[in-house]
């Protein structure tokens, strides 16, 4: 795997952030995350298959049909159990946010960035493909490859629409609504080394006007009493914790406990540049890689306030 590449100015912020931690941190970055899978139980609830596919496989411990896959096998992904749909090749912490926002079979439920689909398709199986998921995407290319997830794992409860989350509006309101946000996608660096070479503080900032908007537009169309749950695949607290803090000040939500035991996971910060977040971002978790040995990762579920 090529050395990813880190920026003197990311560098030098988590070194801010982390303090002592930062080494293990810089460290973590430079290995490859453990590959993961998801069995399909839309399509089976057999897991022997995969006594069959010659490799070791650990189970993830806190999602039931989740396994670690413990030795590289080359083309593991397109093998025909894969291409048939029984099981989805996924990242465990990119499985989280659909386990978190917990849909049940007769919710309605958005997806407002889906693509390229695959916790679409893990919500469909939590719901049994009951219910109603609406998923949508701005981005026209990404369309395809979202259909093609949902086809092959026999999701047929799922609308697909392509507008922009800031301004969609489908006319009625959802039980239950994930924003997995566009983000700086730092936790991403070491699957692609080159990830962050036009990483700067200024995409930072940028990416969190544009989740603080869809965020907005996303408790809107929550009911009251609904569940949200926000995530991104960055480590930065303007993204992260300075976006939950304004869902709680000015959009009138609060914040709850995600209860997932066995999660190697840290609490949201409190506190960060010079400014104090309020303390319900406490209850977010971060999945920060050396300590979890997955992709970087934040999820915060938020319910709005009736």
């Amino acid at each position: 795997m090529p050395k990813p590449y880190l920026p003197k100015e990311f560098k030098e912020k988590y070194e801010r952030l982390l303090g002592d931690e930062s080494s293990a941190f810089f460290e973590s970055c430079m290995t490859k995350p453990a590959k993961s899978l998801i069995i399909n139980r839309l399509k089976t609830d057999d897991y022997g298959f995969l006594k069959e596919l010659e490799t070791s496989f650990e189970k993830v411990r806190y999602i039931d049909n989740t396994f670690f896959i413990k030795s590289e096998v080359s083309g593991f992904g397109n093998l025909i159990e894969q291409n048939i749909g029984l099981f989805q090749m996924q990242e465990v912490s990119s499985i989280l946010p659909a386990i978190v926002l917990d849909p049940k079979p007769s919710d309605i439920v958005l997806d407002l960035t889906a693509a390229p689909g695959n916790k679409t398709a893990v919500l469909a199986q939590l719901m049994g493909n009951r219910g109603l998921i609406i998923a949508n995407d701005i981005d026209k290319s990404r369309l395809n490859t979202l259909i093609f997830t949902l086809k092959k794992q026999g999701v047929t409860n799922t609308v697909v629409t392509c507008q922009n989350g800031i301004n969609f509006n489908p006319g009625f309101l959802f039980n239950r609504i994930l924003l997995d946000a566009p983000c700086s996608c730092e936790g991403m660096v070491r699957k692609k080394p080159d990830l962050l070479r036009d990483w700067s503080e200024a995409l930072v900032k940028s990416k969190a006007i544009v989740q603080k908007r869809l965020l907005s537009n996303a408790v809107s169309l929550l009911k009251d009493d609904g569940v949200l749950v926000y995530s991104t695949c960055t480590l930065s607290p303007e993204e992260d914790e300075e976006v939950i803090d304004y869902a709680v000040t000015e959009l009138h939500c609060r914040t709850e406990e995600i209860r997932l035991p066995g999660v190697p996971s840290s609490n949201g910060l409190l506190e960060y540049n010079h400014k104090r977040y309020c303390p319900d971002v406490s209850r977010a978790m971060r999945l920060w890689p050396h300590k979890s040995g997955t992709e970087g990762f934040f999820i915060c579920k938020l319910k709005k306030e009736a």
